[in-house]
């Protein structure tokens, strides 16, 4: 072969070469296309199987977040439409009065029969032996009464009397001047008619705290109130029962302001928001949803308070307004409205727990979810044995710095190792706890703060629970007393206080003191007050 043939056969060596190289960074290419849409796909069939899989949660598996339910069962139906056959058992024994009865925290005994209700009214039945049994069958002799035997307790209930008072003054007259011809000197008794909730109105300070009551406490619609009086033979509608409560509820305003003074003063408050339906705002049709923003003093608070306020939007612009001048710290679930503010933040496990929670494949105990709700579990056991063992706030600090940072550290670590993949639950959870992790580490610090915001979710939870009941409020100033009524019931709660007795006492003083209350006899009625009445605290244990 010659030399050009040599040449020509080298340079198309090159060539096929070159175009074989070009064709495999081609290949390369579409290989690594592939692989990314491959990624992405696999990406998106993980996404969407979280998405199933919490969604059948949601509709059929068990909602608690406990530990022990973790997993991928799903609740019986028959446990849903057929309670009452599901959980029949003809031969489980009749609860005596010692098995109803709270247990001691302390011994783990049942407490005894007045534990059920020691201020209950008592009646009690002695059957007796008539006359004529009352003869000795061994001597002819007369009984005579010897001792008394116990045999059952039984509760029974009267239903409620509905009466109406009608209120009348006597008028005198001299009965001398009136012999004599002489004018007569009219003398009225004093009218000591209690003050009027609503001037010239229906209500009584009892029906009033009853309405709100049932409404706010018990969850009863005021359309089933409605039908409830009407069913007595009352007929009030539900347009005067919404009346009564709104107007009654202006009279709670100097109190909670009061309230607000003093949780304000306290070292930690927690804060949480759920969304409110109104119907209309400046008495037109809206879509808009409101928000019932709540703000309630810490687990340590020398004053145990909550309180609601009903506002159109969960802006920024609304936290700073509730919170404005506080300087504590104030914990929430992370919400970004409340970044500003004097105070500083303090963030909740529970909830980053919850989006690791939502992150755990359908029956995976030991993927890196799994491992970190283990670790938060462990770090909040922890802290339940503290509290329930009485730890001072200083060896609480000690111990979360010894026992429960290390480890939250561990979850940490955890957490960086991760690389979820984007719009995924873990993903979620994963920027969630990055982004928190500063506020999240405030508790460690604090004895005052909780390792959780559930306190607040608490509060909120009655709230909610009522909402599903009633659904809507028609116009702000009905979302404005709902708020201001349950500011009143909850913070009774707290107190340990008897709602109705709470209420029925409000009801009937502040109309009595008019628009403008002085400090001091506003704080004759706060819920810790020694002033209030004994009808207004709680005589018996259950705790409400």
């Amino acid at each position: 072969m010659t030399y050009e043939e040599l040449k020509k056969a080298y340079e198309s060596a090159m060539q096929k070469c070159s175009e074989l190289e070009s064709q495999n960074a081609e290949l390369e290419s579409e290989k690594t296309e592939l692989e990314k849409k491959i990624e992405e796909k696999d990406l998106r069939i993980e996404h969407l199987t979280e998405l199933v899989l919490k969604r059948n949660k949601m509709l059929f598996g068990q909602k608690s977040e406990k530990a022990k339910f973790i997993n991928d069962g799903q609740l019986a139906f028959e446990g849903i439409f057929n309670e009452a056959e599901a959980e029949s058992d003809k031969s489980a024994a009749e609860p005596t009065i010692e098995k109803v009865t709270r247990k001691s925290n302390k011994t783990g005994q049942h407490r005894g029969r007045k534990e059920i209700r020691a201020d209950l009214e008592t009646k009690k039945i002695v059957y007796e032996l008539s006359e004529d049994q009352r003869i000795c069958e061994e001597c002819g002799d007369t009984l005579i009464p010897y001792s008394e035997e116990y045999i059952t307790t039984r509760i029974a209930v009267i239903p409620e009397k509905v009466y109406k008072i009608e209120y009348y003054r006597k008028v005198y007259k001299c009965k001398n001047c009136d012999k004599n011809g002489i004018k007569s000197n009219i003398v009225k008794a004093e009218n000591q008619t209690p003050a009027c909730i609503i001037e010239k109105g229906l209500p009584d300070a009892s029906l009033v705290a009853d309405i709100m009551q049932r409404k706010y406490q018990l969850g009863e619609p005021l359309y089933r109130q409605e039908k409830y009086w009407e069913f007595q033979g009352i007929y009030l509608s539900r347009t005067s029962l919404a009346n009564w409560v709104i107007k009654g509820a202006e009279w709670f305003r100097p109190v909670i302001d009061m309230l607000r003074k003093y949780a304000y003063l306290e070292p930690v408050l927690n804060a949480d928001e759920t969304p409110t339906r109104v119907l209309k705002k400046d008495g037109k049709p809206t879509k808009k949803k409101g928000q019932m923003w709540i703000v309630c003093t810490g687990a340590t608070a020398s004053r145990k308070i909550a309180l609601y306020t009903y506002r159109d939007s969960r802006s920024k612009t609304v936290a700073e307004e509730l919170l404005s001048g506080y300087t504590g710290v104030v914990q929430t679930d992370g919400l970004q409205s409340y970044g500003s503010g004097n105070y500083e933040s303090a963030g909740c496990w529970a909830h980053a727990r919850r989006k690791f929670v939502d992150s755990i494949p359908a029956g995976d105990t030991s993927c890196p979810s799994a491992q970190i709700v283990a670790l938060i579990d462990k770090a909040a056991e922890l802290e339940r044995e503290a509290k329930k063992a009485g730890y001072t706030g200083k060896q609480i600090l000690e111990m979360r710095q010894k026992e429960i940072k290390p480890l939250l550290d561990q979850v940490y670590e955890k957490i960086e190792k991760l690389r979820p993949g984007k719009g995924s639950h873990l993903y979620a959870a994963v920027t969630y706890a990055r982004n928190q992790k500063d506020k999240l580490y405030l508790f460690l610090s604090n004895a005052d703060v909780e390792m959780t915001n559930n306190l607040a979710e608490r509060t909120v939870k009655p709230y909610v629970i009522n909402r599903k009941n009633f659904l809507f409020s028609d116009t702000e100033k009905g979302a404005d007393a709902s708020a201001a009524v349950m500011s009143i019931i909850e913070t009774a709660k707290r107190n340990r206080l008897d709602v109705y007795g709470y209420l029925l006492h409000l009801l009937t003083v502040l109309p009595e003191w008019e628009a403008s209350p002085t400090d001091e006899q506003i704080k004759s009625v706060m819920p810790w007050s020694m002033a209030l009445p004994a009808y207004c605290k709680q005589t018996y244990s259950e705790i409400q």
